[in-house]
């Protein structure tokens, strides 16, 4: 990994912006933009990779249960640095996650449109690494969906997502498989891309 330029996977952040106002008027979508600097980046792909969590390849997905190991630390960042990615009554509860997703999406796959399963709280934050790629957002409500349509959501290494109310349970996320995404004109190629998605468990 030594060999990585991190500086062109990455490209250039602006580590004070912290646009997380509800991203394309979704109300509870929340995307705080180049939240994450080069640095803590850059940690977070090494320790999954140290962590072998894709089994040297084998694996697309892996999955954390109770001790978060290297995502323990986002819990603390959030109510300390983006403390707006979050309404109060979530940040509230004791334990904000207990629950890590680690997807490994190769250049043009994608995911499923569809909607958390219920067994999950709400407030759901999904951290993007090494590539850009769009997220589309569609509406559960055919009639919602029929006057709004499907709504784009540009992700680009280092942003953090964050889906709480009406984000979580009325509307699907996604990501359709495809070499490039066109966002105002721009054709922005796609690369190997890694998200770890951060929930917590409903206790029954």
């Amino acid at each position: 990994m030594s060999d990585i330029d991190w500086e062109d996977l990455f490209g250039v952040s602006d580590d004070n912006d912290h646009d997380n106002d509800d991203a394309n008027g979704i109300p509870g979508l929340k995307l705080a933009k180049n939240a994450l600097t080069h640095e803590q980046q850059m940690q977070l792909v090494y320790a999954i990779a140290e962590a072998d969590y894709f089994q040297g390849g084998k694996l697309d997905q892996a999955m954390c249960f109770g001790d978060l190991g290297p995502f323990e630390w986002v819990e603390p960042w959030i109510r300390d640095e983006y403390p707006n990615l979050m309404p109060s009554r979530i940040l509230e509860r004791a334990c904000l996650f207990d629950q890590a997703i680690i997807n490994l999406y190769h250049k043009g796959q994608g995911i499923k449109s569809h909607v958390d399963l219920m067994r999950f709280d709400d407030g759901i934050v999904i951290i993007s690494l090494l590539s850009s790629c769009v997220m589309v957002m569609k509406p559960v409500d055919p009639a919602t969906l029929q006057q709004r349509g499907a709504i784009p959501i540009l992700l680009r290494p280092g942003d953090v997502l964050a889906l709480s109310g009406a984000a979580r349970y009325d509307w699907e996320h996604g990501i359709e498989e495809r070499m490039a995404d066109e966002v105002d004109g721009e054709w922005i190629e796609r690369g190997t891309r890694i998200s770890v998605t951060l929930r917590k468990l409903l206790v029954k």
